[in-house]
C-alpha cells in the first residue's frame, strides 16, 4: 500500500515513518509544511497546502498545536482549532479522492476526562473538561469521513526518548527533582511510541479495525509507581513530591494533564490480536532511558 502521513515530521509521525520504512513493504507519502530534504524513511513528500491524497491507499492523520505552554484563552483556542480545522481539511480532501480505503485519525484518551477510579475502554462515555471537549470536537470531524473505514486512535501518555513529554521528565529526574505529582494516586495510561506506530499501521492493515481504539499499554499505573519506575531507570531518588496546589499555581489549567486520573485500557487492540512490544511502563522506560534497569 501507499500510506500517507500528515504531520510526518513530528514525534509520532517520524516513528510511524521509521517503522514503515524498516518493517513493512508499504510506501510512505509524508505531508509537511516544511518537508526535510534527507529523510530516507519517506518515499515521497507533499505539501499541506492542497492535501493531495491521489494514489494513496490509506491516510494516517496526525496534527495539532502542542499541549505544553500556559493555557490562556488564546492557547486553548489554538489547541482546539488546530485539531478541528486540519482534520476538517483532511476529510474534505478525502471526499474528493476515491482511492483511499482507510483513515486513521489521531485523538487522545483525554476524551474520557478525569476517570478517577473508573476503568474506561472504548465503550465508555466521554468525560468533561477542556481536553474532553477538544477530543469530542476533534473526533466529530474525523467521523465525517464515514462510511470510509475510519479509526479514531486515542493516544495515552507517549513514552519515547526522542520527543513528547518524556525528555522533559527525564531531565527533571536527572537533576534530582523528580517526585510524585499531587497525591500520586492518579492513574496514568501510557504507551511507548513504537507501539503507537505499530498500532497505527495495524489499524491500516486490518479491515476489522474501525471506530475508537485506545493506544495505551494493557497495564495502567499510578503516578507514584510511574515516578518510582522513572527514578529506577535513571538511578535517581524520587523523594520530592510536587503538591497539587503548587502545580495548579505554577501551571494553571495545564496542571490537569498531570493531576487528572486516566484509567484506560486497550480493549479493542487486544481483542483484535495486537501484541504490545512494551506492555509495561518498566519495559518502555528501559528502552527510552537507553539501558536496562
Amino acid at each position: 500500500m501507499k500510506i500517507a502521513i500528515t504531520g510526518a515530521t513530528g514525534f509520532i509521525g517520524q516513528a510511524i515513518g521509521d517503522y514503515l520504512a524498516s518493517s513493512s513493504p508499504h510506501q510512505v507519502v509524508g505531508f509537511s509544511r516544511n518537508p526535510p530534504i534527507d529523510d530516507t524513511a519517506v518515499d515521497e513528500w507533499r505539501g499541506t497546502q492542497t492535501l493531495d491524497f491521489s494514489g494513496c491507499d490509506a491516510v494516517i492523520h496526525l496534527a495539532g498545536e502542542s499541549l505544553f505552554g500556559w493555557w490562556n484563552h488564546a492557547k486553548k483556542q489554538r489547541i482546539l482549532q488546530s485539531r478541528v480545522q486540519m482534520t476538517r481539511r483532511v476529510v474534505d480532501a478525502l471526499a474528493k479522492e476515491q482511492g483511499v480505503k482507510c483513515l486513521v485519525a489521531a485523538s487522545a484518551i483525554g476524551y474520557y476526562g478525569n476517570t478517577g477510579e473508573t476503568l474506561c475502554d472504548e465503550n465508555s462515555l466521554p468525560g468533561s473538561g477542556f481536553l474532553a471537549e477538544v477530543c469530542r470536537a476533534w473526533e466529530a470531524e474525523s467521523k465525517r469521513a464515514e462510511p470510509l473505514r475510519t479509526v479514531r486512535l486515542r493516544f495515552g501518555f507517549v513514552i519515547g526518548r526522542a520527543g513528547g513529554a518524556f525528555p522533559l521528565i527525564r531531565s527533571i529526574f536527572r537533576a534530582g527533582l523528580g517526585g510524585a505529582l499531587g497525591s500520586g494516586e492518579q492513574w496514568m495510561s501510557c504507551v511507548h511510541v513504537e507501539d503507537v506506530a505499530r498500532l497505527a499501521v495495524f489499524c491500516v492493515e486490518h479491515p476489522e479495525m474501525s471506530g475508537a481504539v485506545n493506544a495505551v499499554m494493557p497495564s495502567p499505573i499510578r503516578n507514584r509507581d510511574f515516578t518510582h519506575e522513572v527514578g529506577r531507570a535513571l538511578h535517581r531518588w524520587t523523594i520530592l513530591p510536587a503538591p497539587a496546589f503548587a502545580l495548579r499555581w505554577a501551571l494553571g489549567d495545564l496542571s490537569h494533564l498531570l493531576l487528572d486520573s486516566q484509567y484506560v485500557v486497550p480493549t479493542c487492540a487486544q481483542q483484535a490480536g495486537y501484541s504490545f512490544s512494551y506492555p509495561t511502563v518498566r519495559e518502555a522506560l528501559e528502552n527510552s532511558c537507553g539501558f536496562r534497569c
